[in-house]
């Protein structure tokens, strides 16, 4: 599972390189990462290989290519520099929270419909990207901006809940909305 997990950074350089150059092969890299995203999900499902580090690396793998359409944005001139250092900000943020939580807890949020709204949008922004007049662009990655930080902040209480929980809830994958529930 993880070969074929880690199999989708091999799109990565293809992302960040055709953007703006050649449009059709960046929404045809994304596309691909997507769908392979979805499938490798629904394999390790399947398999009964679902676990918290599966997550875990699926999460970093995902980070990873929805990052290289924000650096291809900025390198095509689409995004100011300060939406760069923001989205990755938020990102290295959110990362360290969950590798905190996995190394104390063991334990992986299943993303639900906030999150995986955002790798939508962010997934969509990039694919629209060569479509749409600069400036609407970067109207876009605030709100984009807006987004990630409202996702940050579920994301920090998700990660509270989590570590204030008792022991037993260790080695596991945990849905987001199932602790979203603990705080309100």
């Amino acid at each position: 599972m993880a070969a074929f997990t880690l199999g989708r950074l091999s799109l990565v350089p293809l992302i960040v390189l055709s953007f703006l150059e050649t449009p059709a092969l960046t929404v045809a890299a994304i596309a691909l990462f997507v769908i392979l995203d979805v499938f490798d999900g629904v394999l390790a499902r399947r398999q009964a290989a679902d676990g918290p580090g599966r997550r875990s690396l699926d999460s970093v793998v995902d980070r990873i290519g929805i990052d290289a359409g924000i650096v291809g944005a900025y390198a095509a001139g689409l995004l100011p520099e300060f939406l760069l250092v923001a989205l990755l900000a938020r990102d290295a943020y959110c990362g360290m929270l969950c590798a905190r939580m996995m190394y104390r807890r063991r334990v992986a949020i299943k993303a639900d419909w906030l999150y995986r709204g955002l790798n939508l949008c962010v997934a969509l922004g990039a694919v629209a990207a060569p479509f749409v007049p600069t400036g609407l662009w970067e109207a876009s990655a605030y709100g984009l901006l807006a987004l990630s930080i409202v996702v940050a902040i579920d994301l920090t209480r998700c990660v509270r809940v989590v570590e204030n929980s008792p022991d037993d809830v260790r080695t596991r994958v945990v849905g987001a909305g199932e602790l979203r529930k603990e705080f309100g």
